[in-house]
């Protein structure tokens, strides 16, 4: 029997909470999800992309530095994904890591559907 995903302060983690910038939010149950895929620098902006298949829905988050998002994910210990308020904040020429740690991941857009809603 599988054990029950765990936070860094060893409580169990049900959910991931995925909040958009407009107030919607999201809470995803973890047995839900089924996959993860990171594309890094896409598009013509040169931001990440990860997308997320849950049972019932599919999210697709862009930004920057998002691969410490997937890695939170493996590690199960991620538990907001949360889109940056401030169109500059966090963003590749704003944020950069000193030495060895990365800078943290920036969140640029969150886009839900829901499965079998896509036209």
């Amino acid at each position: 029997m599988a054990s029950e995903p765990q936070r860094e302060t060893g409580e169990p983690v049900a959910f991931l909470r995925i909040e958009q910038k407009r107030g919607k939010l999201y809470l995803f149950p973890y047995s839900s999800l089924i996959s993860a895929k990171l594309t890094p620098e896409s598009g013509d902006d040169k931001s990440d992309k990860l997308e997320l298949k849950f049972a019932s829905h599919d999210v697709t988050v862009t930004g920057f530095h998002l691969k410490e998002l997937l890695d939170g994910l493996q590690k199960t210990i991620r538990h907001v994904i949360r889109e940056t308020s401030s169109a500059k904040a966090g963003f590749p020429d704003q944020q950069q890591g000193s030495g060895n740690i990365p800078p943290p991941p920036s969140v640029k857009s969150i886009s839900v559907e829901e499965v079998g809603a896509k036209a």
